[in-house]
């Protein structure tokens, strides 16, 4: 898969002439199907296969017939049955029922975007794959309650966020076999107008749309789409959750990491010392739009009795925007990877500027074979409190204690058991296996997408 060759956004997939065009996808696709199981003439499904694209019909005249008609799906099935010779323009739309063509068309849409956002995922695997083997072996201090913990390597911190996007990969193909599928039973879903021959057709036009099959065909089971957009939310929040940890390591207070900008980037029309992160305020601004959208999605998940257009088509433009925009998150996180400067000698020096406290659990751990845990952890806990007022090292206060002299013999010794730089815990090697996991994943969606993609084209 070429990076270079995915598309900036996927905007172009839910605009006005796409929905359009997808509604015709599904009419020609049902009608070819319906010919194959006898129902209409093989000879008006050619015809109706010929006429349905949206540049055989006149844009402009099909506007102004929506407008007046207010109902999108039958202005543009009687310009598609006009458009057709002979009598093949009755057999269009035969047995189904607007939302079911506008349900199956936005399947088609989301489906295409979503395929290019896992396409997304799979670069930004491989982006964070690269960083998590560079700071394998980079100490630096972790952060909890937003106050200093225990050393760990930049490695490390990188494979909690593989570890999360991996968990929203599974989360995103999970929900595909509940969001993308058909719903195809007519006016109130139970087959009215197919009778035995409802789910057959249905089973068989789903395959041909590369969709899913409903059991139950009911316009009101939204659930699936719904859950959609709550994953969506899910992939925003952890996209936050680094974009702010980035934000927060870029201050001046940490510069642990910094975005590589061109010369030219301006930071402040006031201040010209400024140089501002762009990347990660456009990541956090998006990402966080898309969470929003979780909490209108609930909102249309109870539709009335077997069909309620107020929820469906608050649905489908909350869909519109969750899929558009979820492209858009993910580009954006990763250019912000691959424009990201780490600065492990600015990791090294914040670890080292009070290393001796940050060993205190290696400390406690080191004296309990002595006198126990409970004890030890009392005993070095003193010595910090000891150590706050900065008259005396946290190492002078641990020395005061008998049992510490007794166990570590000389300063010295003690000393060398305070230096941070090697007690890192396993964090090297979770780097280094998550960075192979990510590379596995971003090496299977590829080739997945690449499959689709040339399903897709040989289907054309």
């Amino acid at each position: 898969m070429n990076v270079d060759q995915l598309p900036d956004s996927t905007d172009h997939l839910f605009s006005r002439d796409a929905t359009w065009q997808a509604w015709l996808e599904v009419e020609r696709a049902l009608a070819l199907t319906q010919a194959e199981r006898g129902m209409i003439p093989a000879a008006a499904a050619a015809e109706i296969e010929r006429c349905a694209t949206l540049d055989q019909l006149d844009r402009e005249a099909l506007a102004t017939d929506i407008e007046r008609t207010m109902s999108p799906v039958m202005s543009l099935v009687r310009a598609l049955a006009a458009r057709c010779d002979g009598d093949a323009g009755g057999y269009v739309h035969l047995g189904a029922t607007t939302q079911n063509i506008i349900l199956s068309g936005k399947m088609l849409q989301l489906k295409r975007s979503h395929r290019w956002l896992k396409a997304q995922l799979a670069a930004q695997l491989q982006c964070l794959a690269d960083l998590a083997e560079r700071g394998a072996e980079w100490p630096c201090v972790s952060r909890t309650n937003r106050r200093h913990a225990l050393p760990i390597t930049f490695g490390y911190k990188v494979a909690g966020w593989i570890e999360e996007l991996e968990r929203n990969v599974e989360r995103l193909e999970a929900v595909e076999s509940r969001a993308f599928v058909l719903t195809f039973g007519g006016a109130s879903g139970a087959m009215h107008s197919y009778a035995d021959e409802g789910q057959p057709l249905a089973e068989a036009l789903a395959t041909r749309l590369g969709l899913g099959v409903s059991r139950v065909h009911s316009r009101a089971a939204i659930d699936g789409l719904v859950e959609y957009i709550t994953t969506l939310g899910l992939y925003a929040a952890g996209c936050e959750r680094l974009g702010q940890e980035l934000y927060t390591l870029m201050a001046n207070e940490f510069e642990e990491v910094s975005e590589n900008q061109g010369n030219e980037v301006v930071g402040s029309s006031t201040m010209p010392h400024k140089f501002n992160p762009k990347y990660a305020v456009n990541l956090l601004a998006e990402a966080g739009e898309l969470r929003g959208l979780v909490a209108p999605a609930l909102e249309t998940a109870r539709p009335s009795h077997e069909g309620d257009a107020s929820c469906n088509f608050r649905l489908y433009r909350l869909l519109d925007q969750a899929g558009a925009l979820a492209y858009r998150v993910a580009t954006t996180q990763r250019t912000l990877l691959t424009r990201l400067v780490p600065h492990p000698e600015r990791m090294r020096e914040i670890l080292m500027a009070n290393a001796a406290p940050l060993m205190s659990e290696h400390i406690m751990l080191e004296l309990s074979d002595e006198i126990g845990r409970q004890r030890a952890h009392d005993l070095v806990h003193e010595a910090i409190v000891a150590s706050r007022d900065g008259a005396r090292t946290f190492a002078e206060a641990l020395f005061d204690d008998d049992t510490v002299r007794r166990h570590y013999g000389d300063r010295a010794t003690l000393e060398q058991a305070l230096l941070p730089e090697h007690y890192t815990g396993q964090s090297r090697q979770i780097a280094l296996a998550m960075a192979a996991s990510a590379r596995h994943l971003a090496t299977r969606l590829a080739r997945a997408f690449e499959e689709e993609k040339e399903k897709e084209g040989s289907c054309q």
